[in-house]
């Protein structure tokens, strides 16, 4: 059986943040990776730097002939010039997801899986391990912590990374542990229906050894029939048949829940009640509740992996957490400016709600890209329900990464749902502009309420390329002189 022992893999679509992942673990383990990407990226700048051959243009002639195997993205397109030439060389070609599947089963793996919070939830539990007992990382965004989306420890038995549902990427892990944080619906362009997608996640439970589940999560998979929570732990023979994540009541004999939660001076502090231990006076400075749940997931399983309580006490506080996940970009007297990397209404609803939290009188103006056309049709409700908790959104052009334009499916199927609200369309520039005159805005008005508020909260928000205006947005509050 195949086990991803390439010594020369080709990666169509390296710059990707899995894939490039993926490449630092090659070359960490002595292979010679090199690969493909349409535009030069940060992250293809530093695979680079290290010595990995990256080229930017269709080019059959420039795969290295010695090429053993060939790693794809389903983002690359079947028409894509080079697929010819790997076919006419007889390259074997693999998923990105079948090779992260072969070398987690080299590591004890805690995986992450769920429509939202894998990426913080997997770096904060990386975080944890790496600084007490050691681990390896794979990881789906840059770990402000690690600083990157991998990190190599020889001597660990330990593998984090998250569990992909798209394409039911997630069926080739076989985790020791794993956590499913949501289920929300989503890719239902593959799933088709928001059941089929749920069937997915309770095959990827039944193949992991031990799991555990947000607590409104179990409450729905908590069902008589045999494909219910309990139905699945039992009949896999799993030792931790449940584990609520959740500032819950502790309503099964394996709850694991964040007490006494306070909010204020920009941190959460709560205590862990868990079946492993119970940790008082913990301190996160990541916004939004939801990242205490977060939490409470990652200090558990890094509870089963060994790690100290007293360890994660310390370390906690310290969470810098993930790039473009309610990223402070820039603060400056009455302005402050976020980047996040939401696109899903639940995640939308939950970056809001912790933006309230942290400044419940702030004016907050909200640019979001969508991501997919057929995202954007399925969910356009959901969309329009979780940006009209904003004070004013600019909706950007959809971003289609993989897909085609679908008739009749832009912005303004969100936007004619927000019928109270002040929303405004255009281009990526475009956007930069909008946020441009309120940073100026607020500039002239200084430290007075800025309409009837305090402050102003400035969000950029997509999976898209929305995230390139990024530095232009904070040049543009340093020359206003807001910085």
């Amino acid at each position: 059986m195949l086990t991803g022992d390439f010594r020369y893999p080709y990666f169509l679509g390296i710059g990707g943040i899995g894939m490039s992942a993926l490449a630092w673990y090659y070359l960490q383990n002595g292979a010679k990776p090199s690969g493909y990407d349409r535009v030069p990226s940060s992250l293809t700048r530093q695979l680079e730097r290290a010595g990995i051959g990256i080229h930017y243009d269709e080019a059959p002639e420039k795969i290295p002939v010695e090429t053993d195997a060939v790693i794809y993205t389903p983002a690359i397109p079947g028409d894509h010039a080079e697929w010819a030439e790997i076919r006419h060389r007889g390259l074997p070609v693999f998923k990105r997801a079948e090779v992260l599947g072969w070398i987690c089963r080299r590591y004890r793996t805690l995986a992450v899986a769920g429509t939202h919070g894998k990426t913080t939830t997997s770096s904060m539990l990386a975080y944890l391990l790496r600084q007490s007992i050691g681990c390896n990382a794979i990881l789906g965004g840059i770990s402000l912590d690690l600083g990157g989306n991998y990190h190599y420890d020889a001597s660990s038995p330990f593998m984090v990374t998250e569990a992909d549902e798209y394409d039911r990427s997630f069926w080739q892990l076989h985790p020791w542990f794993s956590v499913v944080t949501a289920w929300d619906a989503d890719h239902l362009d593959i799933y088709g229906t928001l059941e089929n997608m749920r069937d997915a996640y309770r095959q990827f439970m039944r193949q992991s050894e031990h799991f555990i589940a947000y607590e409104g999560l179990r409450g729905e998979l908590d069902a008589p029939e045999a494909d219910g929570f309990y139905g699945i732990a039992e009949s896999a023979g799993k030792r931790v048949p449940a584990v609520d994540a959740g500032a819950g009541t502790g309503c099964c004999p394996f709850s694991a829940q964040a007490l006494h939660l306070e909010v204020g001076n920009g941190a959460y502090r709560f205590d862990y009640a868990g079946p492993r231990a119970t940790i008082q006076g913990l301190e996160l400075h990541c916004p939004g509740r939801h990242n205490v749940l977060n939490a409470v997931a990652a200090i558990t399983l890094a509870l089963e992996a060994g790690v100290a309580p007293e360890s994660i006490k310390r370390l906690l506080p310290a969470f810098k957490g993930v790039a473009r996940r309610l990223e402070l970009k820039a603060e400056a007297g009455n302005v402050r400016y976020y980047d996040d990397y939401a696109h899903h209404p639940a995640e939308i609803e939950a970056s809001i709600v912790a933006l309230r939290e942290f400044y419940p009188k702030a004016r907050l103006c909200v640019v979001f890209q969508p991501h997919l056309y057929t995202r954007t049709r399925d969910l356009a409700p959901g969309f329009a329900r979780s940006l009209s908790m904003a004070d004013e959104v600019f909706l950007a052009d959809i971003y289609p990464a993989r897909e085609m334009p679908l008739p009749g499916v832009d912005t303004r199927l969100i936007g004619r749902e927000m019928l109270d609200k002040d929303v405004y369309y255009g281009s990526r520039e475009e956007a930069l502009e909008w946020l441009s005159r309120k940073i100026a805005q607020a500039k002239e008005e200084g430290t007075r309420p800025v309409a009837e508020k305090e402050g102003l909260l400035l969000v950029t928000m997509g999976a898209g390329d929305i995230d390139r205006i990024v530095d232009k947005v904070v040049d543009s509050m340093r020359e206003g002189g807001a910085l």
